[in-house]
Order: C-alpha cells, then sequence, then structure tokens
C-alpha cells in the first residue's frame, strides 16, 4: 500500500476513535448527573417535614411563654396583711364598717364586744370588686390573722387558701372552714351586718 492510502486510511480511522472517547465522556457525564441529582433528592426535605417542624417549634415557644407568664403572675401576686379598722362601728342593731376605708386597706378586721364576748370580724374587697365581712377565723386552728395572696386569702396561722371571691378551699388542712361570710348591707358609705348574727355566731366545729 503506498503511503499516500495508508495515510488516508489512518485519516479516515481517526474520528471513528474520537467518536469512541467522546462517547464515553457523554456516559460518565450522564452518570455523574443522575448520582448528583439522586444525592440532592435524598438530602432535600419533603414539605410535610417543614410543616412539622414549625408546629413543633410553636408548641415549645408557646408553652415557654405560657410557664414564663405564670412564673411572672405568682412572682408579682401583692400580699396584703390585715390592718385595724379605724371606722368601725356599732349602732341601731347594726354592726359596720366604712365601704372606702376597706376598698383603701383592701383587708381590715376589728373585734365586736358585747355581753363579755368577743366575735372577731374582718373586712375585704374580692376581685370582682364586691366588699363582704366576715367572721375573722380559721376555726380548725384557732387562727385570726389573715392575709391577701392575689386573689388568695390565707391564713398566717396554718396556711390554708381560699378562693377570695367564693370562699372556695384551695390548699391546706382547714379548707371547709373559710372565714365565714355574712349577710350584709351596703348603705351610706358604710357595709353593716345585723348585730344580733354577730352577737350570736357561735363556731361550726
Amino acid at each position: 500500500m503506498s503511503k499516500g492510502n495508508r495515510s488516508r486510511q489512518e485519516h479516515s480511522q481517526a474520528p471513528a476513535g474520537n467518536a469512541g472517547r467522546s462517547g464515553r465522556w457523554q456516559e460518565k457525564r450522564q452518570r455523574f448527573a443522575e448520582q448528583s441529582r439522586g444525592s440532592s433528592k435524598q438530602g432535600s426535605l419533603r414539605p410535610s417535614t417543614y410543616i412539622t417542624v414549625g408546629a413543633i417549634a410553636l408548641v415549645v415557644v408557646f408553652v415557654g411563654l405560657m410557664t414564663l407568664r405564670g412564673g411572672a403572675s405568682t412572682a408579682s401576686a401583692e400580699v396584703l396583711q390585715q390592718v385595724p379598722a379605724s371606722t368601725s362601728s356599732t349602732g341601731s342593731g347594726r354592726v359596720g364598717i366604712s365601704v372606702q376605708e376597706v376598698q383603701q386597706k383592701k383587708l381590715v378586721y376589728w373585734d365586736y364586744k358585747a355581753n363579755g364576748k368577743t366575735t372577731p370580724l374582718i373586712a375585704y374587697v374580692t376581685p370582682s370588686g364586691a366588699v363582704k365581712v366576715a367572721i375573722r377565723m380559721c376555726e380548725p386552728c384557732n387562727g385570726y390573722s389573715f392575709r391577701v395572696e392575689g386573689n388568695q386569702i390565707v391564713c398566717n396561722t396554718c396556711g390554708t387558701r381560699w378562693d377570695l371571691e367564693t370562699s372556695k378551699g384551695l390548699s391546706g388542712g382547714c379548707q371547709g372552714y373559710p372565714p365565714e361570710v355574712l349577710p350584709s348591707t351596703v348603705a351610706d358609705g358604710k357595709i353593716t351586718v345585723d348585730e344580733s348574727t354577730v352577737a350570736n355566731w357561735k363556731p361550726r366545729i
């Protein structure tokens, strides 16, 4: 075979070799692209996963805020000790005290004395704004001193707690015997109770 023919034959075969190498390179490139797409799909999160994570985060934040709020409320609850009344009076068959004084001091006490008997009394303002008069005694423990903490009235002797509005027992050993609320009337700037009710009152136990 002449040099010219051999050269033409080699030249004509060269593109076939290049085409083979090009095909293999394209194949490798395609496999790499498929692997990359597969990795991307495995590493990505479904939309439902994002929703679940977001919901959990919201719950955690909400619980945290409620806990902080409850703690702050407890820590900031105003504590009021009973103070002696200066406007208590007895007359015309009624025992009473100035409504204004009770509203200003929140928790006042005094004693009704008659016929050698002393009946301890207390007046206070409920969370709804009502003024009440009650017997100042925690009968089971014989306690005569009270305080108000937030919406609760507390015996200073035994620590029993009652709801200030309803007198419902909340904790402690004397829950069934809150300061007994007496029927009262508000008139002429005073809250009064019937004197005979006070004079004839007896402990419940």
